[in-house]
Order: structure tokens, then C-alpha cells, then sequence
């Protein structure tokens, strides 16, 4: 009988402690942030030599500012296609800092089969340089809850060429 009280207790304790962490968490207010991410994707050698390295170094830059002016917050992804990880972090450094990186692999790396698809067959699709931006929302209550959103394409611009041309004309963004 002194162990089902006890057992009894101890549940209803157990109880109201999950309900008040319940109602704490729930009392806080809820903050969501959207974020501007912006992938670039690109290999060792062609970079360089294209004059890639500054007008993504500019596009960074750019972003940053823009996402900061429309309440967003600017996040930036570097993938490289170098097939060796010490390659790709060699590629990655002629840029500046990344927030991401994904090195390694080659054409079979886990960001280039998201971003480019697992077809490569298709070659202007899987042209590199490329960058795409992406937006998503993220939702925290100032504790232990986060909630992340799915990413959404807002621009993309393929070719080393188009990429300059966006960067150049103020690096444009929806909205």
C-alpha cells in the first residue's frame, strides 16, 4: 500500500513538472527569422582564373547588406567541387569566410546532388560556377524550442558570366 502511494506521488509529481515545462515553453514568445542563404558552387582552378573569387567575395557583401536592410538575416554556403576535401578548403579559402561549408566528393558531394540534382546528364543544370539563393524561416521561443523551415529557391544564376552580371546590378532579391 506505502509503495502504490508512493508510486502515485511520484507520477504526479513527474506530471506537474512536464506540465509546467510544458507551459513555460509555450508562455515565451515565439521569434521567427527569415534567412537569405546563398549557395555557391564551384571548383578549384576555374575560379580563380574566371575572376570568381571577388565577385562572390562582392556578393557576400552585398547580400549581407541587403538581407540586414529587409529585417533578414544573410547566411552563406560555399560548396566546392574539388574531389578531395583539402582541395575544396584551399577553393573555399580564395573566398573569405563561409557560415557553411560542404567539401569533398566531387560531383557525388551531398550538397551538389541537393542543390544541382542526382542527374547530372542535364549540363545546364549542373553547369558550374552557379549560385542559389534560398530563404527559409526559423522559429525559436528563447529556450530549448527551434523550429526550421524548409528552404525555398528564390534566385538561381548559372554560369560565371550571369553570376558577375547579378552581382553587378546590385545583387536583386525578391522581396
Amino acid at each position: 500500500m506505502l509503495r502504490s502511494r508512493f508510486g502515485f506521488a511520484c507520477l504526479g509529481l513527474a506530471l506537474l513538472a512536464t506540465t509546467g515545462a510544458t507551459s513555460r515553453r509555450s508562455a515565451a514568445p515565439l521569434v521567427t527569422t527569415r534567412e537569405i542563404i546563398a549557395v555557391y558552387l564551384g571548383t578549384e582552378g576555374t575560379d580563380a582564373r574566371s575572376g570568381m573569387v571577388d565577385v562572390v567575395r562582392d556578393m557576400k557583401s552585398a547580400l549581407k547588406q541587403q538581407a540586414a536592410s529587409s529585417n533578414r538575416t544573410f547566411v552563406s554556403r560555399g560548396v566546392s567541387l574539388a574531389p578531395s576535401v583539402e582541395g575544396g578548403l584551399r577553393h573555399l579559402a580564395l573566398f573569405g569566410p563561409f557560415d557553411e561549408v560542404s567539401l569533398g566528393g566531387n560531383w557525388t558531394n551531398s550538397a551538389v546532388v541537393r542543390y544541382l540534382g542526382g542527374d547530372m546528364s542535364n549540363q545546364q543544370r549542373a553547369a558550374i560556377p552557379q549560385v542559389i539563393v534560398l530563404e527559409r524561416d526559423v522559429q525559436r521561443d528563447g529556450g530549448s524550442m527551434l523550429l526550421v523551415g524548409p528552404e525555398r529557391e528564390i534566385a538561381r544564376c548559372i554560369g560565371g558570366n550571369k553570376i558577375a552580371d547579378w552581382v553587378r546590378s546590385g545583387t536583386p532579391l525578391p522581396r
